[in-house]
């Protein structure tokens, strides 16, 4: 994973010897980001170093109904992940997901996530967050790649695979925002540690009706990978 920081590094030289290591658009400074955490909670426990990426993700969460429990099951999600490590130690940081999200739920339906970041000053395109197969063979495994837009495109270690080991409720309107998470890298080069926070919306309604067709709900949310 430390290769990514190096290219970013490179790319960067001939800007570096100038006064500040301040920030390209497409080579962020992530030195300072530090998440915002709830206290008195333990399940989500920052690194003590810097992140390698600070993103935004704009997209659904998708969910099917349980024919046995009447209640909506996660199926998975889709998002777009802009770079927002450039806005990091601006005024318009704290509430971007919310300006996104604010964009996003009342964006036409022929309007795609990739085009938020660029509404909200956040133009960079880093990639897409997905579900797979997990490695396992079992299940779903959450994925965030890289590889396919970007300065780390066509690079095929660009991505990385993870599992869920802390998990809290939203701290802000849990039953609409979706929980924060962090996770752990099973595969790929790209992170060792993913966190999802600072959520808006993303959960589904509290009941469902068996037979009832999947359904996906718009979210947003700060990503940080270490």
């Amino acid at each position: 994973m430390f290769a990514f920081q190096l290219l970013c590094a490179l790319s960067s030289a001939a800007f570096l010897v100038s006064a500040s290591p301040a920030l390209r658009d497409d080579c962020c400074d992530t030195s300072k980001a530090v998440m915002n955490l709830p206290a008195n909670q333990t399940a989500l426990v920052s690194p003590t170093s810097a992140p390698l990426f600070v993103m935004l993700g704009v997209g659904i969460q998708n969910y099917t109904c349980s024919s046995t429990t009447s209640t909506y099951a996660s199926i998975g999600a889709v998002a777009s992940l802009f770079d927002i490590a450039c806005l990091d130690q601006t005024p318009e940081f704290a509430n971007i997901q919310i300006k996104a999200f604010d964009i996003w739920s009342e964006a036409a339906a022929r309007t795609t996530a990739t085009s938020i970041g660029a509404r909200v000053g956040a133009p960079n395109l880093l990639g897409f967050h997905y579900f797979v197969t997990s490695p396992s063979g079992t299940g779903l495994s959450p994925e965030w790649d890289f590889t396919s837009t970007g300065k780390f495109a066509d690079n095929s270690t660009a991505y990385v695979i993870g599992a869920k080991v802390g998990d809290i409720p939203a701290p802000t309107d849990p039953t609409v925002n979706v929980d924060w998470l962090a996770l752990v890298n099973v595969q790929g080069a790209l992170a060792s540690k993913i966190f999802r926070i600072d959520t808006v919306s993303g959960q589904p309604p509290t009941s469902c009706v068996a037979g009832s067709a999947p359904i996906s709900v718009k979210y947003t949310a700060k990503y940080y990978l270490y």
